[in-house]
């Protein structure tokens, strides 16, 4: 449900216990990861007998992966050409066992400072060792040559990079300012980082994550603080009863539309009875509820006031019935208006404890901070911001948000200690027990007008369900970005409506829940 997702300096530490408290060799452990990395080359190629590789092994423990790689390789009939970064001698370690091995068998090599890339016409199989996730900075010259050069190879060839591909920061996952574009990247162990951050998605490939033998008790003693969010989430929905009635599936109360913005209201409620709530009720200024209910039968309604504008003594008409909803949505396309200021203020005053806060009410929210004091520590409730949202809170553009987002997301989970969605790409969810969640999707087919809302109305109705709120919001971001990447197939180059996206929900939901997955694939193909 929730994948281990470390960084570079928490993987270090988990290796460097399982060899002084385990006494696991690091020579095992390569030797593991190797075997998992030609299990992955194998599954791409029906017969490797005859093929060619090119072995691209660097300094560190990457280089030992790849020198342990090449003889699995080379035993299984494919003709292998290893080159190496630094000069045979100055290799020692557990890389240094797999280089003499490798030199034992007389498996061709050479230095890749000395090898000249314009004599190779064809090659099968490129192996990215170079460089691991611990690098930082910016690449050397002799780096950048060679990266550009895989590149230029890897175009006719398929690449596969072992644990990150070369040149990705393995925190912010940016290219530095090159990287390795692979076919496949195989994570030792977990998932870094890195590899789950948008500015990776491209070089990645199809990402698969391979165990090789850290023990699960250092894990568990010492856990990371990023995980990123996995298909088994959907079976956090238990499958409905044959005799259920409509008041299990949970009340929604949705608090939203003005006159110029119903529509981004109507989408959030569409996002709940998607996602099963039985019964959902939008409430709002009473001449707006009017054109609704004509058009939306499936939407109960409370008309508030008179007319189509928000004044703060309608709060009065529902104060009392709150505790009969199970959820409240508040926020998609309210107006920001003064009268929807003071509306909103009201509500802050007796608060629904299992509150989602969208669109509208973040602009309030976010310009005034003695607004935000009245939530900070609800641990029930939980902000989804997209960066345009969030820049307000911190005074700064959305482009600077999406630069730095988790560095942005940890700063406002230290400072309200609330649940946040921060959407987009990648979605970031942190929550009131200081951990981070990272959805595996990025697709265009969600960016698009009334998008957010969709998912504002998924998460009310899963928080409608009694899931625990951090537990809503991970599924519904991931339920979410299923049912995006859903549409890809229908509308490779976009044009899905909002309203699509509710639609896609059951159907996704059908498909994937309680799907049998051995290897955890991300969808980055």
């Amino acid at each position: 449900m929730y994948l281990p997702l470390p960084t570079p300096r928490e993987m270090a530490a988990w290796d460097k216990r399982s060899m002084d408290d385990f006494h696991l060799r690091p020579e095992l452990l390569m030797e593991n990861a190797s075997r998992e990395a030609f299990s992955q080359i194998k599954s791409r190629f029906s017969d490797l007998s005859g093929r060619t590789a090119l072995i691209f092994a660097g300094s560190g423990n990457n280089g030992g992966d790849a020198f342990a790689l090449a003889r699995h390789l080379w035993n299984s009939g494919v003709k292998v050409m290893t080159l190496h970064s630094k000069r045979l001698k100055e290799y020692d370690g557990a890389t240094g066992y797999h280089l003499s091995v490798l030199r034992k068998l007389e498996i061709p090599y050479a230095h890749l400072s000395e090898y000249n890339f314009d004599f190779i016409k064809d090659v099968d199989i490129i192996v990215d060792g170079l460089l691991g996730t611990g690098f930082t900075g910016e690449l050397s010259q002799d780096c950048v040559r060679w990266i550009k050069a895989i590149n230029k190879v890897g175009a006719r060839a398929y690449v596969i990079s072992l644990d990150i591909p070369s040149g990705i920061n393995g925190i912010t996952g940016e290219p530095s300012p090159v990287a390795v574009k692979a076919d496949d990247t195989v994570a030792f162990e977990e998932a870094k980082l890195g590899l789950m951050q948008p500015e990776a998605r491209e070089y990645v490939g199809c990402l698969s994550i391979k165990k090789i033998g850290i023990p699960q008790k250092i894990k568990e003693d010492s856990p990371p603080k990023h995980y990123v969010l996995d298909i088994d989430i959907l079976n956090r929905l238990e499958m409905p009863r044959r005799t259920m009635h409509k008041g299990e599936g949970g009340h929604v109360l949705v608090l939203g539309g003005s006159q110029a913005l119903s529509g981004a209201a109507v989408l959030t409620c569409l996002g709940s009875l998607r996602a099963g709530a039985g019964l959902v009720t939008l409430a709002c200024p009473a001449d707006l509820a009017r054109h609704i209910r004509c058009g939306w039968p499936e939407i109960m309604t409370i008309p508030l006031g008179e007319g189509f504008h928000w004044r703060r003594e309608m709060f009065s008409q529902i104060k009392d019935e709150l505790t009969r909803f199970d959820a409240v949505v508040v926020g998609p396309g309210m107006g920001r208006d003064d009268d929807t200021r003071a509306f909103f203020s009201a509500y802050l005053e007796d608060v629904h404890p299992r509150t989602l806060f969208d669109a509208d009410a973040l602009y309030f929210l976010a310009g005034d901070d003695s607004l935000m004091n009245r939530l900070s520590g609800s641990s029930e409730v939980v902000l989804t911001p997209h960066p345009g949202e969030m820049s307000r809170f911190f005074g700064v553009s959305a482009a600077q948000i999406n630069q730095d987002r988790s560095r942005y997301v940890q700063e406002f989970s230290a400072k309200y200690n609330l649940n946040l969605v921060l959407k987009g790409a990648s979605t970031l969810i942190a929550g009131v027990d200081q951990h981070f969640y990272i959805s595996p999707f990025a697709t265009p087919n969600l960016a698009v007008g009334g998008s957010g809302d969709v998912l504002s109305g998924i998460i009310g109705s899963l928080m409608a369900q009694n899931m625990r709120t951090l537990d809503a919001a991970s599924l519904g971001v991931y339920w979410h970005g299923l049912a995006g990447k859903d549409l890809e197939k229908i509308y490779p180059c976009r044009g899905n409506l909002a309203r699509e996206i509710a639609d896609a929900l059951p159907g996704v939901l059908a498909r994937y829940r309680g799907g049998k997955h051995e290897d955890k694939v991300f969808f980055f193909c």
